[in-house]
């Protein structure tokens, strides 16, 4: 545990954001919204509590940027395209603000995810009209899970929340079942692009809609088995298209870390590991 901290609190801020390219396709060392909900989501997982000063920063952070106008938080820092980066993280004349449909999801469930792990931290009217603002977008969006389907791993993420209250969690939980059948991608033959496959949002058979495409989830098991390194592990099925060739070599390396930890842990869960 002191070994997982130490290493998280690299990439943490002294204005209480994570950055550092802990959103391993956006290499700018500033603290951003989505790098934030990320950090908070580790922190969540390692079930730290609310007094933990790496969580309070990161909260604070959050609050501090949040746009009361918009209700929204910019998903990258404001120099993004200063350093090297996916094309999809450029930033040319607000193209990120309408490619992400103007925050309203991304990064915005996810980071309420952690607001509402660590509610504590914040002011219950602020976070109450942050939640029912976002769970209306949810509901509304004829597109959720198109794209690569971030934007449904987040929501399932804030559905999946401890402390969120029932509400919420109800409404969210309906939208999630409605979606996951159509949304995810079946065809392993495009599993080697980037989509939503299925393991892109069920880590155990407990997730969110687990049960709704069981059959594609062991399909998409047995081609993550298949798929197996001669070093054991796996590639993102992404690039960056020639751009900063260096740096996506190393980003590379890093999502390969990433990347394998989860389909492990998600074997493991589905039992498809010998002990």
């Amino acid at each position: 545990m002191k070994e997982v901290l130490t290493a998280l609190n690299a990439f943490q801020n002294p204005d209480g954001g994570f950055g550092r390219a802990l959103e391993m396709d956006m290499r700018s060392p500033s603290s951003s919204a989505l790098a934030t909900a990320i950090g908070l989501h580790t922190l969540c997982d390692l079930d730290r509590p609310a007094e933990e000063p790496m969580v309070r920063r990161a909260v604070a952070y959050l609050l501090a940027t949040y746009q009361e106008g918009a209700g929204v938080w910019r998903v990258a820092p404001l120099d993004v395209n200063s350093y090297p980066h996916a094309p999809w993280w450029h930033d040319q004349e607000g193209s990120l603000e309408r490619t992400f449909d103007g925050f309203r999801i991304i990064p915005r469930a996810l980071v309420l995810a952690g607001l509402h792990h660590y509610s504590s931290l914040v002011p219950v009217d602020l976070l109450d009209r942050m939640t029912e603002e976002t769970v209306e977008c949810i509901e509304s969006e004829k597109d959720l899970g198109s794209g690569g389907g971030s934007d449904l791993e987040y929501v399932i993420a804030l559905a999946e929340t401890r402390g969120l209250p029932e509400r919420w969690r109800g409404r969210l939980e309906s939208r999630v079942r409605e979606v996951v059948p159509v949304a995810v991608v079946g065809d392993p033959e495009r599993w080697n692009t980037y989509c939503l496959s299925p393991l892109r949002i069920i880590d155990t058979p407990e997730t969110l809609g687990a049960e709704l495409i069981a059959d594609k989830v062991q399909i998409h098991l047995n081609h993550q088995i298949e798929n197996q390194s001669e070093e054991g592990t796996w590639d993102p099925v992404w690039s960056w298209a020639g751009a900063y060739p260096d740096d996506w070599a190393r980003a590379r390396l890093e999502w390969r870390g990433h990347l394998t930890l989860r389909t492990l842990m998600q074997l493991r869960a589905f039992r498809r590991m010998e002990e």
